[in-house]
């Protein structure tokens, strides 16, 4: 139960069944990256991991005792691995699986695939976008069991500041990984003009631990612009870096599959750009497609930049109530609890 998006949708849509009163359960890994929220029951395997095929029969074990124990009359997955050999055994317990789609799952090999598919055998399919869904319809005879939830964000929560900004900054807030395009923003920002580079600094969340962490580290010091860069440590509570923010900047090389970085950054009303593909563009295209750009072009990123800091008042102003009517955590958890009581009650 770490930072990322997928993680924090589960404990979006746990917080709104609690104030609901129903009763629900997070099962997850044991490990040092988990966040534990208050009001919330997690529950962790007993030392064991789901891509771990020795572990596949004790996780079974203790999932089959906690439905006995807990009366669970319904699952939610929202990751492949334990999609891969779990669901046939729960719905073998009489149970109904909803499954969650969060990406284009890109392979070359037929195993992938067939790894891959089993999120796609739930009793109901919730894709974060159009983008996605677009993907595997075509698998489907039937799609009454398909279904489009974007990611919603927690408005109460990414709400806007009214301090006033002290500096500049740039923030990326997304997890440093091969394909968030890290890399990316900072050789393009060397190539802004100095004025840009003078003006502003970027802000990144890093333990600068990992392999791609410390790749970014060297490049921060090949493009000499260590004084420009700060580093933030993970945390759940991100809504500090948003608000001191001038301008987000999402800059992922592959499409995503939603982005919420998009839609937390327009609720606490930043200025966000983001690459003219998948769920970014699925957002922001309604929006403001000005805000679009071509990820692998500086001359397009460039263009972009420049009309955001030029229409900024403009565009800060309208971004929260557009996501208040279109990506809000309570629109999301209402539809994905309509879709619980729906197949509960068939």
């Amino acid at each position: 139960m770490g930072i990322g998006g997928i993680e924090t949708g589960v404990r979006d849509i746990a917080k709104y069944l609690n104030k609901k009163k129903i009763d629900n359960y997070i099962l997850c890994e044991n490990s040092n990256k988990n966040f534990n929220v208050k009001g919330l029951k997690i529950i962790k395997l007993n030392n064991s991991k789901f891509k771990n095929i020795f572990d596949q029969n004790k996780i079974k074990i203790q999932i089959k005792q906690l439905i006995k124990q807990k009366r669970i009359n319904l699952v939610h997955i929202s990751s492949r691995a334990p999609a891969f050999f779990l669901i046939k055994y729960i719905k073998n317990l009489n149970i109904k699986v909803v499954t969650s789609v969060h990406n284009k799952y890109e392979s070359k090999s037929f195993l992938k695939d067939w790894y891959n598919s089993f999120l796609l055998k739930g009793d109901a399919i919730i894709f974060n976008s159009n983008f996605v869904k677009k993907t595997y319809e075509h698998k489907f005879n039937d799609k009454t069991k398909l279904h489009v939830i974007p990611r919603g964000v927690d408005t109460n929560y990414f709400s806007p500041s009214r301090k006033k900004l002290m500096s500049k900054n740039i923030f990326i807030p997304s997890r440093i990984s091969s394909w968030k395009g890290h890399e990316l923003l900072l050789n393009y920002f060397s190539l802004l003009q100095q004025k840009h580079k003078d003006t502003f600094n970027i802000h990144i969340v890093s333990l600068n631990k990992s392999k791609e962490e410390k790749k970014i580290q060297l490049l921060i010091n090949k493009l000499n612009i260590s004084k420009k860069i700060i580093i933030h440590k993970p945390t759940l509570d991100v809504k500090k870096l948003y608000q001191e923010a001038y301008l987000v900047v999402n800059i992922s090389k592959r499409p995503e599959g939603f982005g919420r970085t998009v839609s937390e950054a327009l609720s606490v009303s930043k200025v966000v750009i983001a690459p003219n593909q998948g769920g970014t563009k699925e957002q922001l295209f309604n929006f403001n497609k000005n805000l679009l750009f071509d990820v692998n072009s500086f001359k397009s990123f460039q263009k972009t930049f420049k009309y955001a800091l030029k229409n900024y008042k403009e565009i800060s102003k309208k971004g929260r109530s557009y996501v208040e009517k279109n990506y809000s955590s309570d629109l999301m958890c209402r539809k994905t609890l309509d879709i619980y009581n729906h197949l509960i009650n068939s």
